[in-house]
């Protein structure tokens, strides 16, 4: 992790380093923590086109977010939750392999810790193919994702005030 770090520099990313990327919609920290108290990076799936952008700029954005999360972790908070919105996912656009497997080595090698779950929200049957390769990269983190509805995302992570718009 320090290694990458050092060469990656995440710390020194500034929002306009992210910005026209961050402008197509495809993830965000979401404005209110989870109804345990955790900061939630919302990532939309439909919006995030392979090759639409250089795989750096999305590692660096994906980065930020994280690192974004991070700082808006309450007193004595150490975890983040992930939420990967599904819907309208579609395996020959959104299903980017070099950007999956960096996500997987960003929350369970270069963030060590600090993601307590990761919920995938409505998967239709053609990410599930996906799934099968991503999976085994995740080696016994596969353990902290879940499958969930919109409505299960709602009851039990969200308050109807703290509910991301996405799922309203």
């Amino acid at each position: 992790m320090l290694k990458w770090r050092k060469a990656f520099q995440p710390q020194a990313t500034t929002p306009d380093m992210v910005a026209r990327e961050m402008a197509s919609g495809k993830a965000y920290v979401h404005t209110a923590p989870d109804k345990y108290g955790r900061p939630a990076i919302v990532i939309r799936t439909k919006k995030h086109v392979t090759g639409e952008y250089p795989i750096d700029g999305s590692k660096r954005l994906a980065a930020y977010l994280i690192d974004t999360a991070i700082s808006r972790l309450p007193p004595g908070g150490e975890q983040i939750v992930g939420i990967f919105d599904l819907r309208g996912f579609t395996f020959s656009a959104n299903a980017d392999f070099a950007f999956a497997a960096f996500m997987v080595e960003a929350f369970f090698e270069y963030y060590p810790r600090r993601v307590s779950q990761v919920l995938f929200v409505d998967a239709p049957w053609v990410f599930f193919p996906a799934w099968e390769v991503i999976k085994p990269l995740m080696r016994k983190y596969a353990a902290l994702v879940r499958f969930v509805s919109v409505d299960e995302l709602r009851r039990e992570f969200f308050t109807r005030e703290t509910l991301p718009d996405d799922f309203k």
